[in-house]
């Protein structure tokens, strides 16, 4: 008789939540300030990527630089140094943090000016990139100014054909770029 009411007591039960992992976490919450290294509850977890490009976990930590040591000494076993970023040592030994991302430029235009471009929030640089015939977006390539993503995006869709189809970035004659309407 007990054993049948602690069962009906389960399926009563509201459904235990998962534990958050790291990856639904926002990236504040796990990042440390070494690369390859994570935090994983109390402590810090090292891995890195091999040549193919999958993780490989070197171990768990009770310290963030003890285990980016870890993640150097495995990175110099399994000779990756020139392809993988490597935690910098001073002179004294001790790890240096990597450096912090800099947040886009707030003075950068917030509006794009000519056609055929976005920028990329994470490096800040401008993608130039069209849609063919198809509607498969093809991308040009990357550029440092929304100048050049314009100009590189007139040049390979003046090649496309039905180029009465698409809008060009206009040009005066001394060849430099008229901003589109409406900027």
């Amino acid at each position: 008789g007990d054993d049948d009411d602690s069962e009906s007591d389960e399926e009563d039960a509201p459904p235990r939540k998962r534990p958050r992992t790291a990856a639904a976490q926002p990236r504040a919450a796990w990042a440390t300030k070494y690369y390859g290294v994570y935090r994983a509850r109390s402590k810090f977890e090292a891995s890195y990527r091999d040549r193919d490009g999958q993780s490989q976990s070197i171990g768990k930590f009770a310290t963030e630089e003890e285990a980016a040591h870890a993640y150097n000494a495995a990175l110099a076993k399994h000779g990756l140094e020139s392809i993988r970023k490597v935690n910098t040592v001073d002179e004294k030994g001790r790890l240096v943090a990597k450096p912090k991302q800099t947040p886009p430029d707030p003075t950068a235009d917030k509006k794009p000016r000519y056609y055929g471009f976005s920028r990329d929030p994470k490096s800040g640089k401008f993608r130039a990139r069209f849609r063919d015939a198809r509607g498969e977006l093809k991308s040009i390539g990357s550029f440092s100014t929304q100048e050049d993503a314009a100009l590189a995006y007139n040049t390979a869709v003046s090649k496309l054909p039905a180029l009465g189809r698409r809008k060009l970035n206009k040009v005066d004659s001394a060849g430099r770029l008229l901003e589109k309407p409406g900027v």
